[in-house]
This record gives structure tokens, sequence and C-alpha cells, in this order.
């Protein structure tokens, strides 16, 4: 089922949450992570409401509903979302206050507020939508398993569906697993810091949604035709028989590829299967990054379909995201990520 992106909303490390502009400057970090540039909140919320929403339901109930005006539909029939750690800072305060109760009672407000169905069900409650609403946690895969959903809905009859992922970083989250080494010592957002690898990545967050249906309208941005996931594959040649397979089984051959968007991270070890299959495979393709614009989480794909929409809508493959340009026209668009061998592959094409 072929589904037309209707509108799109992204806040995240760059300045992306306005949809008039295209990357209009690249916003670069020193240091370890990314965090999101979040909007002005004034238009979204009501200062009651903005003092009982954590930082990450601010930014992705943001982004969600910019998606919504971008699109001009007033009602939803659905909401799918996907999360990694779903809201970290909500659970993290949680579990503090449980562990210094000391016996006593505890209120049930952060705990309420940490779960990861949290922001489907606060943007149900802004639009009305008294329909499906689920919500993903599949670790690497979890924006993609939202895209399978909503696929699945339009099929079974949804006009209009929003798809989205999020992801925060927390500061006691990100302490401890630079404890574990995760992170690089150093960044410096530019695309050949990626090219060449180190060892860690550098975190990120963001917040990426978008309202598809089975029907086109003027003013789209572009369809996504088809998405997969495998896990593990053993070699990179395991890796071009499912990319051959699943470009066959959408009736388009390699060489109709005009941009492929790689979800290299800079790490060494991780990026070993995107090199690889870059060389192997993407020879006349021009090839795009992304990691570095919104660094590494569980659901970065979202910015990588995000970025790809954008690409449709233009025409236009920044120079800021090409590693490798074929001066082809972003006609067909293929997203490929890996996030700790969890391979995935989302093929768009312009309308």
């Amino acid at each position: 089922m072929e589904l037309y992106i209707k509108g799109i909303g992204c806040v995240s490390p760059q300045l992306t949450y306005n949809n008039s502009v295209f990357l209009p400057e690249i916003k670069k970090y020193a240091g370890k992570h990314m965090m999101c540039i979040e909007p002005d909140y004034a238009p979204f919320f009501d200062t009651g409401s903005l003092r009982r929403m954590s930082r990450v339901v601010k930014f992705s109930a943001a982004a969600a509903l910019t998606a919504l005006k971008d699109s001009g539909i007033t009602q939803l029939d659905a909401i799918t979302t996907g999360t990694g750690y779903g809201l970290l800072e909500n659970s993290e305060k949680f579990l503090t206050s449980m562990a210094g109760a000391t016996g006593s009672v505890l209120s049930p407000t952060a705990f309420i507020q940490s779960t990861h169905n949290t922001i489907g069900a606060t943007i149900a409650l802004i639009t009305g939508c008294n329909g499906h609403n689920n919500t993903f946690s599949h670790k690497g895969f979890s924006f993609e398993s939202a895209l399978i959903d909503a696929r699945l809905l339009a099929a079974e009859g949804a006009k209009h569906i929003l798809a989205g992922a999020h992801d925060e970083i927390s500061e006691k989250t990100f302490a401890l697993l630079d404890r574990l080494h995760a992170f690089r010592n150093n960044h410096d957002a530019a695309l050949n810091d990626y090219e060449k690898g180190s060892n860690g990545i550098v975190a990120g967050e963001g917040a990426a949604f978008f309202i598809l249906s089975a029907h086109q309208s003027e003013g789209d941005y572009g369809i996504l035709v088809d998405n997969t996931i495998f896990y593990h594959p053993e070699s990179t040649v395991q890796v071009k028989q499912y990319i051959d397979e699943f470009l066959e089984k959408n009736n388009i051959g390699l060489e109709n590829i005009d941009v492929v968007i790689s979800g290299i991270n800079g790490d060494t070890n991780s990026d070993k299967f995107s090199h690889e299959t870059n060389h192997l495979l993407f020879a006349h393709q021009t090839i795009a990054l992304f990691k570095h614009l919104c660094g590494e989480y569980m659901t970065a794909t979202s910015f990588g379909f995000w970025l790809a929409a954008k690409m449709l809508f233009t025409q236009q493959v920044p120079q800021s995201v090409i590693l490798k340009n074929r001066h082809r026209q972003p006609k067909y668009i293929l997203v490929y990520n890996v996030f700790q061998n969890d391979h995935s592959l989302m093929l768009l094409k312009a309308c």
C-alpha cells in the first residue's frame, strides 16, 4: 500500500520546525550530544498546559501539530508512533522519587507521564482523535514499525493517519552511557568526520511526524512506496540480497534509485555494513547522510524520512548532506539505516 505524505513536522537539533525553509543553516555541535532546537510553543499550547508538559512532550506534540497544520487536514483517523526509550526524564523523576520515598505514598503523576504512549495520548487529546492509537517500542525498528502499522491501517480504510517518532536525551541516562564510553570525544557535525569514522557515536534526539494517506492530492510531499526491516544479517552479501529482493518486490531496478540516504553514524564498528553496502551497490547513486545533523538515537530514521520528503518536494539535495554526488534529480530515494545491526529500508518516490 503506497501512502502519500501530506504534511510534515520535525523538531531536531537543526532548524527544521519551520516548513517554509529547508536546512537554511547547519547548527554545529562540539560536545558528545546534540539537543533539539525547540520552537516557540505559544502558538501550540496555553500557559497552563505548558507547565504540565515535559520537554519531550512539548517538542513532540509541536511536531505532530505542525504536520497536521501543514496538511490542512482537520480530523485524524489514526495515530501511530514509535519510540526507543520513551519519556526518559519523567521515568527518572519517578524512579528517583520512589528510591527516596522510604515507604511513603508516591504521587502517580510522574509515572503516568513516563509511559511510552504518553505522546500518542497527548496528541489524541489535543486533536480529538478517538480512533486507533498505537505506540511501538522496538528499539531501532520503532519508527519503521509505526510506518508498517500506518500502511496496514490505510489498507483497512483509514483516510488520514498521523505517523511519527520521538526520543530524547536525559541527563542521567546520558551520564550512564558516557561512563561506558559509548560516545565520541569530539564532534564538529562535518560530513568528512562521519566518513572517516571513529570510536563511539554522537547522541541525538528529536521528533518527526507525518500525515499519511492512500489518496493523492495537490501539494503532497512524496510517496512512501514501501518499507521493510531485517535483523542481524551475517554479511554484506546478505544485505545486498535483502535490498535486491525489496526493490524487485516493488518493481524498481537499482538503476532507478537516484539518492540513497545512509544511516552512517560515524562509529567505525557500527558503520561497517553501511560503508561496504555503499561501495558494493550504490556506485551510481548520490549518497546523503543525516546523522551528522541529528545525532544517533533509536528513531533517528524519522529524521531521515523527513529529509527524504523535503528532497522530493523541493527536488533539491542540500550540499550539507551529500557524501557522494552523482548529480541526479531525487525521483526515487532509498533510506537505508543500521542501528546496532537492526537494518531497515524505506523507499520513497516523487509524486
